[in-house]
């Protein structure tokens, strides 16, 4: 489906760049992540560091055409949570929310079903938090935590209320590439489209 090799996608996936899990000698890759992977192929340049990628995602100038430059942003981290969890995650003070929920705070209209919860948080918290928490990591996740080092997050040291968390419309933009649903790729275009009007 890629175009690449199984060795290729092998290395895909130990590198980051695909999520997937390995049963003995084989891999298994969500489909939904190859098309995601195949929507994006024209990726050109090589990946912004940390510092650079907020800088652009918080002055709203990133390119979603190459949006696996700015992976670089935080470390993703996916965990399967009960609902207990999840929403003691959501409601901590730090996290900022991204993905589809985000979106739709941000006036785009999805589906919300079936979606992935998605969050950054600070790295410092990150790891007080999942202690709290019984967070079962899980290559195939719902659950997905972008975690960004303590020195490049972005946001004031004031936390928001949760109810007014999401991210930067950007960042929830290059999330949203990430995913194999079309109708993401059109609401990150709109979100991006949305910053230069």
């Amino acid at each position: 489906m890629l175009g690449v090799s199984a060795e290729r996608v092998r290395q895909l996936v130990v590198a980051g760049d695909l999520p997937g899990v390995r049963f003995g000698n084989a891999w298994a890759v969500p489909r939904d992540a190859v098309v995601a992977r195949r929507h994006q192929a024209n990726r050109r340049g090589r990946p912004l560091q940390a510092a650079r990628a907020w800088r652009e995602i918080i002055a709203g100038n990133v390119d979603l055409a190459s949006a696996g430059r700015y992976r670089e942003r935080a470390t993703v981290q996916r965990y399967q949570l009960s609902a207990g969890d999840l929403a003691h995650l959501a409601a901590h003070p730090h996290v900022r929310r991204s993905g589809v929920a985000a979106a739709i705070e941000l006036g785009q209209l999805l589906p919300l079903e079936d979606a992935a919860d998605e969050f950054y948080l600070p790295a410092s918290p990150a790891a007080r938090l999942l202690g709290d928490i019984a967070a079962v990591e899980d290559p195939l996740g719902r659950v997905i935590l972008r975690v960004v080092d303590d020195r490049f997050w972005p946001f004031t040291d004031e936390p928001t209320p949760p109810a007014t968390n999401p991210a930067p419309a950007a960042a929830v933009a290059l999330d949203l590439m990430e995913s194999g649903d079309p109708r993401h790729w059109v609401a990150a275009e709109a979100l991006v489209a949305g910053l230069d009007g």
